[in-house]
Formats: structure tokens, sequence, C-alpha cells
């Protein structure tokens, strides 16, 4: 029986295998990230490029949210007469960051003068949406001389293209890709910078759509037209003109690029272009944060004043540009410093420090300087006095939460300021972070009491787990805070509960095994967990995993993360009473999810094994205790067993997680239990819980001696409940029969 056990559990792993992808988002964008306009030639003397590098895309839902695990189906739709291009993969799955590949290989042919490339084209598709790939292989003649041709028409050669950083430069650069006169459409373009754009001046172009980001594609003619945009850094530079390929560098989805090599990749890399990119004109100023703090007379403000700096029209930041500070009252508060020069962002900022004079509300101008002297913006704050020193920080609310990773804790952190005359109002209460949290997009926030003394925030939980402290600190006073980050909780539904044996849906019952299928259930899992012995009883938690049923642990068989898909198999306890809507509540590394889902006293579901042929068929044993195959098939008029789950209650009870005993002994099902073949009713001769499987029935019937033969005669199992409710029917399987 020990190799029954094995099939049986074999057969688990192929049912969670045919499990339909659930809970999947729908696509509603796809972006070339990278690999369409690729231009290879592998006989060509020097060629650097001789294979297709990967087409890469990104799938993003409505709201442009990156989706993981949805499958991305990739087709050649259209390649010329007599070349048979291959895909490497035909359907892919997207990664956390919803981005997903495929590849295509083409075999090579001598060319000729009418005959220059060889140009397949793919599509990638998700749901309703596609993106478009254009692969072209140039050919050669005899003496491995390309004939395909690439060269820049525009600028002539030593012209420099000058700009101001983040504008667009009035020359295009023009390329014209033939082959013998042949225009080759749909080719990449790109510009390759000397500087690193983060260091030195740079320019990219302006991209047309479905080319990918900085890329452009040659049109009908062979032409294309690439408009430069300069980066946000000035100076001098240059760039080439990369034609067909990638850069090798880094990937458009900011991940690292292409495996052993730093450098660009592709057909051509035309001459240099110089550039020389000027600052951009300061002609806006605006608060970018720090305005409306308080703070006590004599005191700094807890968070410094910042203004941003852009060009006129508010969208390119401008560096390099003095600010001044100007305080009125001027004797209200001193700025350190009093001038200061915008960053690569745009960004300047001061430290204020409130006079022991201050009082009401004290205003600082930014403001350019020069002819621009009159383009400012103005910051507010506002002075409070604490006349009796605070005697107590108490908290309010707030304490000891728990908190999904990137969400908000549910309730404010409260506390209650107070001074030996009563409630501390209109007093600066400065609350500070450690672990994985933020207040407002900070590490640390003030804020005043109100006229009750009590002042509060929101905290947000940041993007990795693990413990928060929150320290709230007023007037040499402070109290702490204890708050739990945790792991996205599984995406459980009642639509995520099925039969173990045959996937039913929503066809659980007391002692049956049952599949939990939903995202979040086996988080870092790679693969599928196994409880340390087949044999034996079965975990309670078994990797990240938890499951009860009414707040009764279930026992664990598996838990899978694998293609995108992560399920966890149970069996249901026995002692959960059947019932319409009852809890379940899953855990997974701390991530909780509950679901309310009807458990029926009896769900029938037969356990398959796939065949000699791949077709999943019942597992059954002969009399002579060898399994049923399509070589060995069962016989007319003879008593076979059928694997099931889901009978119900069986005479002894069986309690969660055990077998019969005395080991060898029969707990009888309670309920009748019929076996249908073609569609008619066999002699059952007896219904019992396996003694050597947990949550698993063996059911001993008589094939008829006039049942029809074949590989794929039908077979069905059904259980008329104790309690007199409907008949329970188990998912239809296959016997064959000889």
């Amino acid at each position: 029986m020990d190799r029954l056990r094995v099939i049986v559990f074999a057969a688990l792993c192929v049912v969670l295998l045919c499990v339909p992808r659930l809970h999947a988002q729908t696509a509603s964008n796809m972006t070339v990230l990278s690999g369409n306009g690729q231009l290879i030639c592998p006989a060509c003397i020097y060629a650097t490029f001789r294979n297709f590098l990967p087409m890469v895309v990104k799938v993003t839902d409505a709201a442009g949210k990156p989706i993981a695990n949805k499958t991305v189906n990739w087709n050649i739709t259209g390649y010329p007469p007599g070349v048979s291009p291959i895909l490497t993969q035909t359907a892919t799955t997207t990664d956390a960051n919803g981005v997903t590949s495929s590849s295509i290989v083409q075999t090579s042919q001598t060319g000729s003068a009418t005959l220059g490339f060889l140009q397949s084209t793919i599509q990638a598709s998700a749901d309703t949406i596609s993106a478009t790939f254009y692969e072209t292989m140039a050919l050669t003649d005899n003496s491995q001389t390309p004939f395909v041709l690439a060269k820049v028409l525009d600028p002539p050669q030593g012209t420099t293209l000058t700009g101001t950083a983040g504008g667009t430069s009035s020359s295009p650069v023009r390329i014209k890709i033939d082959a013998f006169g042949t225009p080759v459409p749909n080719i990449s373009v790109r510009l390759i910078n000397a500087n690193d754009p983060t260091m030195g001046a740079s320019a990219s172009c302006v991209p047309s759509p479905g080319a990918g980001p900085g890329a452009v594609l040659t049109d009908a003619s062979g032409n294309a037209a690439c408009t430069p945009v300069f980066g946000s850094v000035t100076g001098s530079g240059n760039f080439t003109t990369l034609v067909g390929g990638v850069d090798g560098s880094t990937n458009p989805d900011g991940t690292a690029g292409i495996t052993g090599t730093t450098t660009p990749i592709g057909y051509a890399q035309l001459y240099s272009i110089p550039i020389t990119v000027t600052g951009a004109t300061a002609g806006t100023i605006s608060v970018s944060s720090g305005s409306n703090q308080s703070a006590n007379p004599g005191q700094a403000l807890p968070n410094p004043l910042v203004a941003r700096v852009a060009d006129s029209t508010g969208a390119t930041p401008v560096s390099n540009v003095p600010v001044t500070w100007t305080v009125s009252p001027a004797s209200a508060a001193t700025v350190n410093p009093p001038t200061s020069n915008t960053d690569s962002q745009g960004l300047a900022s001061t430290n204020v420090t409130l006079s022991s004079t201050a009082s009401g509300q004290v205003t600082v101008k930014a403001a350019l300087t020069g002819a621009s002297s009159n383009i400012s913006t103005t910051f507010t704050i506002t002075v409070t006095v604490a006349t009796v020193p605070v005697t107590s920080v108490t908290k309010q609310g707030g304490d000891g939460q728990t908190a999904v990773i990137n969400t908000a804790f549910s309730q404010p952190l409260a506390v209650q300021v107070n001074t030996s005359a009563g409630v501390a109002t209109n007093t600066p209460v400065t609350f500070s972070v450690s672990g994985p949290a933020l207040i407002g997009g900070q590490t640390s926030s003030t804020v005043n009491t109100d006229s009750s003394g009590k002042a509060q925030i929101n905290l947000t939980a940041g993007s990795t787990t693990g413990a928060v402290t929150v320290t709230a600190s007023a007037g040499g006073q402070s109290t702490s805070f204890s708050e739990t980050v945790v792991p996205v909780g599984p995406n459980l539904t009642p639509n995520s509960f099925y039969n173990a044996a045959g996937l039913k849906p929503g066809s659980l019952s007391p002692c049956g095994l049952a599949v939990i299928i939903a995202s979040g259930l086996a988080p870092g899992v790679q693969g599928s967990l196994n409880p340390p012995s087949l044999f034996g009883a079965y975990p309670a938690t078994l990797g990240p995993s938890t499951v009860s049923f009414n707040g009764i642990r279930a026992p664990i068989l598996r838990v899978t993360n694998s293609g995108g898909q992560e399920s966890v198999t149970v069996q249901v306890p026995c002692d959960v009473t059947p019932g319409s809507s009852v809890p379940v509540t899953v855990s997974a590394s701390g991530g909780n999810a509950s679901a309310n889902v009807a458990i029926q006293p009896a769900s029938p579901g037969i356990f398959e094994t796939p065949m000699s042929d791949g077709v999943p068929r019942a597992v059954l044993v002969r009399p002579d205790g060898s399994f049923v195959s399509l070589e060995n098939p069962a016989r007319r008029g003879e008593v076979i067993n059928v694997y099931v789950t889901g009978l119900g209650t069986t005479i002894p009870a069986v309690g969660t997680n055990s077998i019969p005993i005395p080991s060898g002994s029969s707990a009888l099902v309670q309920g009748q239990v019929i076996v249908g073949v073609n569609n008619s009713g066999s002699r059952v001769i007896s219904a019992r819980l396996s003694p050597t499987q947990i949550g698993i029935y063996e059911v001993a019937f008589q094939v008829d001696a006039n049942a029809p033969t074949g590989n794929n005669v039908v077979l069905s199992v059904a259980v008329n409940p104790t309690d007199g409710s409907a008949t329970q029917f188990s998912n239809g399987s296959k016997i064959p029969i000889q």
C-alpha cells in the first residue's frame, strides 16, 4: 500500500498542474521595452550581432501598475516565403515587474541584389492587447559582403547639435537603410552617448510608437528621423547612431544589461555627432516642501524649507541657480544659508531658526536673483508659545497595530500632551519613525496639539516587513508606539477552494482533501514543499503557510508556487460542522486572509493519474493488487478499488489527520455510495476510509459483465449523505476496460 500512497500523492500533483490560472488581472497596456527592430547579419565577416536578442514587453493594468504572473503568447504573424523562423518560447509569464520576453531563431541563407534581407513579424499578446515586433536578417553574397547599407543623411559629419537641458534639437538625425535600392523598413535607430547621462551631456531619440524607449523605426521608404532630446546635465559630449540593435549596458526597464557585455550591440554604429547642452533659463520658483510648519520661539523648524526652480513652463528643473531667502518680519528668524544653489533636480533649501521674540505668523520668501528677482514664492511659519513646561506625553490610540506592506495603518497614532496647568494646546509634537514605515513619506513629522492637547499622525507601512517603533516627543517628554509591517495576505475568495481530486469548485466536506488556489499563499516558495515524509500525520504548518477552518487547524499535504500559480493542499478537519458559510483563514509569512465557504456533508472526488498516452484516468487497483492502466485494463465482472476523497462520515468515526485504529481495521462510510460505469449503476462491495492514507477513501465495486470496453469508459462516484441532503456527485473520470 506504500506504492498506492505515492501514486495518490502524485495524482494530487497532477491535479495542481491542471488548475486554471485564477484571479488574474486584466491586461490593459503592453509596452515594448527592448528588442524591436533588430537587424542581424550571421554571415557578415565582422559582424558582432549574429543572433537575435530577446524581445521584451511590460504588461500593466488600467492604472499603469505592472501585472505579475500574466501569460503572454508569442506568435510569428509574417515571414518571407521559404523561411521558417522559430520562437524559443511561444508562451511566457511576466515577473514581479510585469516584464517577460521571448526570442526568435532564423536560419541564414545567401542573398542577392534583389533579396538583400529577410524580415519576420512577431506579435506578443495578453488578453485583448498586443505589441508587434519586426526582426530582420541582413543577407550577404558569397564573399560575405552584406547587401544592407545604413547611412546618416543629416546632420553632415562634423555638425554640432546644440540645445538646452531637457529641450529638443531643432535638427533631427536622419538615417537611410536600404539593400541595393530596396528600402528596409522597421529597423530600430537609437542614440548611444559617450557620456553617462547622469554625469555629462547626453541625448536620446523621441521614441516612435512601439519602437521601445529612446528608439525610432525606419518607415516604408527605409528612412528614420530621430529628434534628439537633451539630458538634464549641461556641457559637451557626443553620440553615435546605433542601427538595428540595443544598448547592451542597461535595459530599458532599469535592470542590468545583456550578460557578458557593457557595449551597444547592433548591425551598424555610425559616426560620432558632437552635442553642446546649455542650462535652461530659470523662469519659475515654487514651494516644494517645508511650508506651514510651527515651532516655539527660539526653536529651529524641524524640517528645512525647500523651493523648486524650473524653466518658464515649470516642467524642466534648472540646476545651479542661486535662491535668496528673506524673513518677514526680519527679526523673527534667521535662515542658514541665506542663499543656496539649486541641485540637479532644481531644488534649493535652507534651515530656519525662530528668534526668542518671534510671535504670530512669519513668512520666508524664496526668490531668484538679478534681473529675475521678481520671481519668488513664499513659505508660511506659525510661532507657538509654550508658557508651561510639558509634564507628560501619553498614548491615546494606534499602538500595537499591524499593516500590510505599502498600506496605511488603520488607526492614527495619537498622543495626549499635558502640563502642570492642564492640557497643552498648540504645542509641537515630533513623531520619529524607526523601522519600515513613513509619515507622509518622511521618517519624522512635527504637528501641533489641538485645543484638547491631542496630536496625531497617520503612519504608512513601507515596502519591507518588520517591527516599527514610533517615538512621540514634546517638551522633553516622550512615549513610544510599537507597530508591525506584515506581507501581503493571500488573495482569498470563496472561489479559491476546490476538491483535491478532480478540482470541482467549492466541493469540500469534513475529512476530505481540498486545494486552495490564490496569489499570496506561498510567498518565497520556489516549486513545491512537501511534508518531511509521505507517511504518518501531516504538519499543521508547512513552509510559510497555515490554514484553519472555523478556528480548527487543517493538516497540510503540499504548498506550491510554480509558474505563477500558488496553492495549498489540506485535509478539511473532520470536526468541522457542515454549513453554507464556514470561515476559513489562511496565514502566509504573517499575512492573513479569510473567506467564508460552503462545507457539504459529503463531496466525492475521484483521484486521477496520467496513463501512458498522457490522458488522466482514475486511480484503480485490480484484485491482484496491480494498478489499472492501458496495458493492464480492468476486466468485466471483476471487483476493483477506486480511490476518492470526500465521502463523509464513517463508522467508527476517524479524527482529523488520522487513519483507522487499530491498524488494518475498517471505518465504513455511513452514506450510500453509488458507482456509475458508463452512466449505469455498478454493484458497490464496500466503501471505507483507506487504512493507510489520511483523507483518502477506497470504494470496491464490481465491473458489470456487460460493461462496454475501451480506454475511456465513463466512471463516476456519488454519495447520498446520512442527513438526507441532496446527492453529491464527483468529477467525471475514465476507466479502461477489457
